[in-house]
């Protein structure tokens, strides 16, 4: 099994992001929730990562630590 985290502060920019969105009524992406989706690119200087909130506007924040690419 292969799987992917989040550091620290990654986690830390993708929550106030996800906070500074446009509110979204309860329910919004169904009874399963989600609504979120997170897209992780591994590569040979390092890991790619981006989510998507799944609405009408498609909005996206790229959580790429550039600075730990070489």
């Amino acid at each position: 099994m292969t799987t992917f985290e989040l550091t620290d502060e990654q986690e830390k920019k993708y929550e106030e992001w996800r906070e500074s969105l446009p509110y979204l009524d309860e329910g919004h992406f169904g009874a399963a929730g989600g609504g979120y989706s997170f897209v992780f690119t591994p590569t040979g200087l390092g890991m790619l990562v981006k989510a998507t909130r799944a609405d009408n506007d498609a909005h996206e924040i790229d959580l790429t630590e550039w600075e730990h690419f070489g």
